[in-house]
């Protein structure tokens, strides 16, 4: 009787350990996601630039250079200072 107890809050244990494992390897690929998705945002950037001469006014822009903005997923903050200054772009996962 005391195997099987014991047994089974092992096996409860582990079976905790992996369930929260796995969340913490979902939180830190979301980390990365936001960042995978700065720098396609960044290459249209330099893209835009190189084909246009100026910056884009917005991050819709880059939907012209194969960007998919997803605002139900991101934050996206684009401050422009001119449009011959490469602008400041942060992403943020909601």
């Amino acid at each position: 009787m005391k195997a099987r107890l014991f047994v089974l809050i092992l096996i409860t244990a582990v079976a905790l350990y992996l369930i929260f494992s796995m969340a913490a390897a979902g939180e830190a690929n979301s980390g990365r996601e936001a960042e995978r998705v700065k720098e396609v945002i960044d290459k249209a950037l330099v893209q835009c630039y190189a084909l246009e001469g100026s910056y884009p006014p917005g991050v819709d822009h880059l939907a012209n250079y194969g960007v998919i903005i997803d605002r139900d997923r991101y934050f996206y903050d684009y401050d422009i200072f001119a449009t011959n200054i490469k602008p400041s772009v942060v992403v943020v996962m909601k």
